[in-house]
């Protein structure tokens, strides 16, 4: 099995701390491959750098998908998902989406601890937009964000934790998600620090990736998904304008 997984940020840096951890994360067989959005933000922590990001995921899986067999949109906040599974034919999951689905299976009062507190914004309008806000009962973010997103979880390490306490103590939560792709392995690393399941994004998605992957699901003829209609377009990438012009 092959998984893409997309950094929709423009930090090389970052792309290498998700995927190592994707790769510690990943079934034995399942190779990830990494790609980088060609242009954006250094990090995607608002509704406008979401809105940019969510076309260079579109670009990345045009570029780099062929001959994958699932793929990833490696940023908490998911910018591009829905636009990508009704473009590609393959499974596609987001770090948040995959986080929330699965803190389900572990209990019922969950929360997620954000790096700065427009993430944390942007986190919860996700969640309500993937229809699973009902499942939060906090957010809760830093005041102040890293100074180097590349060693964001090194730098927060301690404040994250600390908040991730306060989301068992006064929030009741019953799982905590560590969310950030910049964080990845922190989760894993502070399990014994945190008395709830604490989760990752990215561990969650190549986890759902490799499940839904192995159910073979068909691709939508029909619905809101299937493949939109060819139309004529101006101004992408090679790779994507060929698909967005291409027929289903």
């Amino acid at each position: 099995m092959k998984l893409l997984l997309v950094n929709p940020n423009i930090s090389t840096d970052v792309t290498e701390v998700m995927a190592a951890e994707a790769r510690r994360s990943a079934s034995a067989g399942t190779e990830i491959v990494a790609a980088t959005a060609r242009f954006g933000a250094l990090y995607i922590e608002n509704r406008v750098e979401a809105a940019i990001a969510s076309h260079a995921v579109l670009d990345a899986l045009a570029e780099h998908g062929a001959g994958v067999d699932g793929a990833i949109v490696s940023a908490f906040g998911d910018p591009g998902l829905a636009a990508a599974r009704e473009l590609f034919d393959i499974p596609i999951v987001g770090l948040e989406e995959s986080a929330l689905l699965i803190a389900w299976t572990l209990g019922r009062r969950c929360s997620i601890v954000a790096m700065t507190e427009r993430l944390g914004t942007w986190f919860r309008e996700a969640a309500r937009e993937h229809g699973l806000d009902g499942r939060l009962v906090s957010v809760r973010a830093l005041a102040a964000g890293p100074s180097d997103i590349a060693r964001a979880k090194d730098e927060l390490r301690d404040r994250l934790i600390a908040e991730a306490l306060k989301a068992v103590d006064e929030d009741g939560a019953e799982v905590v998600i560590l969310g950030g792709g910049p964080i990845a392995g922190l989760a894993r690393e502070a399990a014994d620090q945190i008395p709830v399941p604490t989760l990752d994004g990215v561990s969650c998605a190549v986890r759902l990736a490799e499940a839904l992957v192995g159910l073979t699901p068909r691709p939508p003829e029909r619905g809101s998904f299937a493949r939109p209609p060819a139309k004529p377009a101006r101004g992408l990438s090679s790779p994507l304008g060929k698909l967005i012009d291409r027929a289903p």
